[in-house]
C-alpha cells in the first residue's frame, strides 16, 4: 500500500534535458520560454503527471503541436513500470498516433493513455490538431497544437493506509468523468527543435466543502514544459544531446538532461539524468522503416530506492508508415 506521506521521495517526478548550441533565433526562445516558467517558482504541491523517460520519442503525449509534423504516419505503444518491488507504484501504458493531412500544413492526432498509481487510475483520451507554418526555406516550421478530450478517474481511498482516522480525503470511492484541454508550440529544422506545452489546463482537485474532488482550471497545479535538443553530425556517429524542463507551482524546478548516440544509423544508446536524483540508460534499436524499439531503465538514488529494488522499466514501440509510396516520403528526422 502507499501510504499518506506528504514525503516528496515518494512523489512521482517528471524530468529535464540539455540543450545543445542552436542559433540564436531558438536561444531568444528558451530565454523566453524560460523565464516565464520561473515566474512561479515559490510553491507547496503539484498535482502529478505521467512521464516517460524516451520523452524526445514521445513528443506527441507531451506536446500537440508535435502530431503531424513527421512526412508519415506515425504510431507509438509504451509501457512503463515504475519503481519495481514497491507496492501500489505508478505504472503507466499509452498509445499515440499522428499525421498530416497530405497537401495541407494541418495535422491530426490521438493519444490514450492510461495512468495507474496507488489506489488511483486514470484514463485520458485525447484528440489533437496543429498548424505549421514554414519559417524559410531551410525546411524550418514553427507548429501551434491544441488537444481536447476526456479524462476517467476512477479512485478508492478506501485502500490508503492512514496515520489519521475520518480523513474525507481516504473514506469513499469516486469515479469521475472531466474534460480537458491543453496546448503547445513546437519549433524545428532537420538538425534542433524546440518545444513548450501545457498538456493539461484542468485539475483534479479535493474540495473540502463537497469533500469531493472537483475539476477546475487552477494555474498552481499546471505543469509547463520547455524541451529542445541538437543533432550534431560528427561522422561516423550522431550526438543528440537534450533538454527537459519542467515547472509546477510551488515546487522546484525539474530537469532531466540526456545524450544519445547514433551508431551505424541503427542503434541509439544513451544516458539521462533528472534533478529528482535519477539515472536512465536509454537504448533504441531502429528495426527498418518501419518499426523502432525501445528499451530504458532507471535507478533512483533517493530513499525510495531501499523499498523500489529493481528499479524502473520502460519499453515502447514505434512504427512507421504511408499510404503514399512516391519518394522521400520517409523522414530523415531523429526526433
Amino acid at each position: 500500500m502507499i501510504e499518506n506521506t506528504k514525503n516528496p521521495d515518494i512523489r512521482r517526478c517528471v524530468a529535464p534535458p540539455v540543450l545543445a548550441r542552436p542559433y540564436v533565433m531558438v536561444r531568444k526562445i528558451l530565454v523566453s520560454i524560460g523565464a516565464l516558467l520561473l515566474i512561479g517558482g515559490q510553491c507547496l504541491f503539484g498535482q502529478d503527471q505521467y512521464r516517460f523517460n524516451h520523452y524526445i520519442a514521445n513528443q506527441g503525449l507531451l506536446n500537440p503541436a508535435y502530431n503531424g509534423t513527421r512526412d508519415v504516419i506515425s504510431g507509438l505503444l509504451i509501457h512503463r513500470s515504475q519503481w519495481i518491488g514497491f507496492d501500489g507504484a505508478p505504472m503507466n501504458q499509452a498509445l499515440n498516433v499522428h499525421g498530416a493531412i497530405e497537401d495541407t500544413d494541418v495535422g491530426l492526432g490521438l493519444s490514450i493513455v492510461n495512468d495507474h498509481v496507488g489506489f488511483s487510475n486514470t484514463l485520458d483520451l485525447f484528440a489533437a490538431g496543429s498548424y505549421k507554418i514554414r519559417l524559410d526555406r531551410d525546411e524550418k516550421f514553427l507548429s501551434f497544437g491544441l488537444q481536447a478530450g476526456f479524462s476517467s478517474l476512477v479512485y478508492d481511498g478506501t485502500k490508503a493506509v492512514t496515520g489519521e482516522y475520518s480523513d474525507p480525503v481516504f473514506e469513499g470511492k469516486e469515479s469521475k468523468l472531466n474534460f480537458n484541454f491543453g496546448f503547445g508550440t513546437y519549433l524545428y529544422s532537420d538538425m534542433y527543435f524546440v518545444g513548450f506545452s501545457i498538456p493539461k489546463f484542468f485539475t483534479n482537485q479535493f474540495d473540502e466543502g463537497s469533500e469531493g474532488f472537483k475539476n477546475t482550471i487552477d494555474f498552481k497545479n499546471m505543469h509547463m514544459y520547455l524541451y529542445g535538443g541538437y543533432i550534431f553530425d560528427w561522422y561516423p556517429v550522431k550526438v543528440k544531446p537534450t533538454l527537459l524542463m519542467k515547472q509546477v507551482y510551488g515546487a522546484p524546478m525539474q530537469f532531466d538532461a540526456s545524450v544519445n548516440v547514433l551508431l551505424a544509423e541503427q542503434f541509439w544508446i544513451g544516458m539521462s539524468y533528472r534533478t529528482v536524483s535519477e539515472a536512465v540508460l536509454l537504448l533504441e534499436y531502429i528495426i527498418n522503416r518501419q518499426f523502432t524499439v525501445r528499451y530504458s531503465f532507471d535507478y533512483s538514488f533517493s530513499p525510495i530506492s531501499r523499498y523500489a529494488k529493481a528499479g524502473s522499466h520502460e519499453i515502447g514501440l514505434q512504427f512507421d508508415f504511408t499510404f503514399n509510396k512516391r519518394p522521400g516520403m520517409r523522414s530523415i528526422r531523429y526526433f
